[in-house]
């Protein structure tokens, strides 16, 4: 499975980790508010620093001694990011001075695998960084002065950072076979599915709503596929909106599905054809788009249902998914019927997240594209390359890149997805100058 190395942002409410995150960015990516608490999932962005690619994560604001309620769900969304990370940004303050927050939360960062690089925000005064020698008291080496407003040391900081990630890039693979998480609502057959594509009772099957309540990985040999060819096939808790609400199991099962989509390659999201298509189905497509990753819909219980419903609901697919397109197939997990078409569906999907194509066949079409239909405002696109992999990325170089509007790098995306069949898969394109 592909990996980019994870850069966590961690500390109290309030400090400027989002501000942070958008500087990083360049775009306003996460909502910034004087409201502490306004960040309160982790949010996981791909970003770049010196010719490195990482995945930056925000997390809402620690609070290391609470018991209970909202404060206590995001400081578990943030610990679960400090799991996960590589390296880890402990940002403070530097106003306030070393609080007691502070502390907590150094002491318990201090219990992660990653590397922690101290950072003291909100110094606007590049001549005197006096305030943050009070947090060498942290233990966690020297601090960094920086304003995430305004961009000060804030490269010094990244500087820093990505010297502590691992030596991978993005089309490394590990030794495992590659990832796929069964997501979707509660009771819609994905236990089922599961043991119908494994040929025994490997999951537990309920009529009860929310029975499994974690990721629970299988390899499996994909039959039609290819020889050999074999599958991490994980079966995830069921996510509903309900859940993101709650506390305890329900909610913490939402959150290990979340991780399984980012440690999967392809999602394969089961609708319910009695249902239809309703909005948690799109909220879980939208967090396997976040994530990169590719996705494709199985629209199971289609022996309940009539053929005209089948293609009602493949309709509302097309027009609710515009940005992945990603494929359906129907199926009876119940029964078997159409269960074969799953894992070839699945393959398809890792074969088009893996594309690599030759430099000068995307240059020929970039080529075409732009004579067909030229960029406004007479702004040339020189070149393109393919600049990555899982899932395909693509750079554009142009005369003036911040003039080429959203709507023309849609129009490009989709041409590449059409000539190249990458429905169901995220292609990401970044405009780069030509000089």
């Amino acid at each position: 499975m592909s990996r980019l190395p994870v850069v966590a942002i961690v500390g109290a409410p309030n400090v400027g980790k989002s501000t942070f995150v958008n500087r990083v960015l360049g775009r306003r990516q996460a909502v910034v508010a004087d409201e502490p608490g306004t960040t309160r999932d982790r949010s996981y962005n791909r970003a770049e620093w010196a010719g490195r690619e990482f995945l930056i994560v925000d997390t809402g604001g620690m609070e290391p001694l609470a018991r209970g309620g909202l404060e206590a769900l995001v400081t578990l969304q943030a610990r679960i990011a400090v799991e996960e990370a590589d390296a880890i940004i402990n940002m403070a303050d530097a106003r306030l001075g070393v609080t007691e927050a502070d502390a907590a939360i150094a002491r318990e960062i201090r219990k992660a695998r990653a590397k922690v690089v101290m950072a003291a925000n909100k110094l606007d005064n590049p001549a005197d960084d006096t305030a943050r020698y009070p947090f060498y008291s942290l233990g966690e080496g020297e601090p960094y002065a920086i304003s995430a407003n305004h961009g000060i040391g804030t490269g010094d900081l990244l500087d820093a950072v990505v010297s502590l990630l691992p030596e991978t890039s993005p089309e490394e693979q590990s030794s495992g076979p590659p990832g796929v998480a069964v997501i979707g609502r509660p009771n819609v057959g994905k236990s089922t599915l599961l043991n119908r594509l494994l040929g025994s009772d490997r999951a537990v099957v309920s009529e009860v709503a929310g029975t499994t309540t974690d990721a629970v990985a299988h390899e499996i040999e994909a039959p039609g596929v290819g020889a050999g060819e074999r599958f991490l096939l994980l079966d995830t808790a069921g996510v509903n909106r309900s859940a993101r609400r709650a506390e305890g199991v329900p909610y913490y099962s939402t959150l290990k599905t979340e991780g399984a989509i980012r440690r999967s390659d392809v999602s394969l999201l089961l609708v319910d054809a009695v249902e239809g298509l309703v909005a948690e189905d799109l909220r879980l497509a939208s967090k396997v788009e976040e994530a990169g990753r590719a996705c494709g819909i199985v629209i199971n219980k289609r022996d309940l249902v009539s053929p005209e419903r089948l293609q009602e609901i493949e309709g509302s697919l097309f027009a609710r998914m515009t940005d992945l397109k990603p494929p359906a197939i129907p199926i009876s997990a119940l029964t078997g019927a159409g269960t074969e078409n799953v894992m070839p569906l699945a393959a398809r999907l890792h074969e088009a997240y893996n594309l690599r194509l030759p430099t000068h066949e995307v240059a020929e079409l970039i080529n075409e594209l732009t004579d067909r239909n030229p960029p406004p405002g007479n702004v040339k696109i020189r070149f393109a390359t393919q600049t990555g992999v899982a899932p395909p990325r693509f750079t554009l170089f142009a005369t003036r890149p911040r003039d080429v509007p959203d709507g023309y790098l849609r129009y490009v995306e989709n041409a590449i997805r059409d000539r190249y069949g990458l429905y169901g898969v995220s292609v990401r394109l970044r405009l780069k100058s030509s000089r």
